[in-house]
């Protein structure tokens, strides 16, 4: 079952993007705030020339709009209801109340973090994908995509006892996210900001929820 060892791809990855986060906003408070890191990287993501096109070939921007689906309601509630019925006949009743629980707690908890920090979305070059609302942090495709994708890895790694397989079963999903953090900033509809917040939320969730169903599963009296 799911050990905390079996998390440890998560644990580095809370680590590098809590490192990166802290980086970037140290740098932050020693430069200008005209010259604002979040504000600077979305306009270097886009054509100088014509700010409603991203930087490089159109293929790199049309490639950027499908990663950042990926993160969308409507793909990841189809995700998560197709692995709900895959979990409920193949790893029992417990397993999907576990990983329904970790995604719908996981989104109450995006939407309450929206809701504190009440920060809204950037609007210095035109977005190029739809948004719903107008609150920016954290961003929910990048929190989300983290804690169904990483989740089902997490859970389908624990079927093999192939450590290789493991290892590519929980790379895959983070590195799936990772892309949809990234495309998110490439729309302007997110700062790099908001997308390091939604990934550190995610990962913690998603840590915290294994971790205390590893030390439930330890309390259980040995049958």
């Amino acid at each position: 079952m799911a050990y905390p060892q079996d998390i440890r791809f998560v644990s580095t990855a809370l680590c590098i993007v809590a490192m990166i986060w802290g980086s970037i906003a140290l740098i932050s408070t020693w430069l200008p705030a005209d010259r604002d890191l979040d504000q600077q990287t979305i306009r270097l993501l886009r054509n100088p020339d014509n700010p409603e096109r991203m930087i490089g070939p159109p293929v790199l921007e049309e490639s950027m709009r499908d990663f950042t689906a990926l993160g969308g309601y409507a793909i990841l509630v189809l995700t998560t209801t197709c692995f709900a019925i895959f979990a409920r006949t193949e790893l029992g009743r417990e397993t999907l109340f576990f990983f329904l629980l970790t995604v719908v707690g996981g989104f109450l908890f995006s939407v309450l973090l929206k809701n504190i920090f009440q920060r809204d979305r950037p609007s210095i070059v035109p977005h190029l994908s739809h948004v719903s609302g107008s609150t920016s942090f954290p961003s929910s495709h990048a929190m989300m995509s983290v804690i169904v994708f990483v989740t089902i890895g997490l859970l389908l790694s624990q079927l093999t006892s192939h450590s290789h397989l493991k290892t590519l079963l929980i790379a895959m999903p983070l590195a799936l996210a990772t892309l949809v953090g990234v495309s998110r900033v490439c729309m302007g509809v997110h700062f790099p900001s908001d997308v390091l917040g939604g990934w550190f939320g995610g990962l913690l969730w998603t840590w915290i929820a294994f971790v205390i169903r590893a030390r439930l599963q330890d309390l259980r009296p040995a049958s």
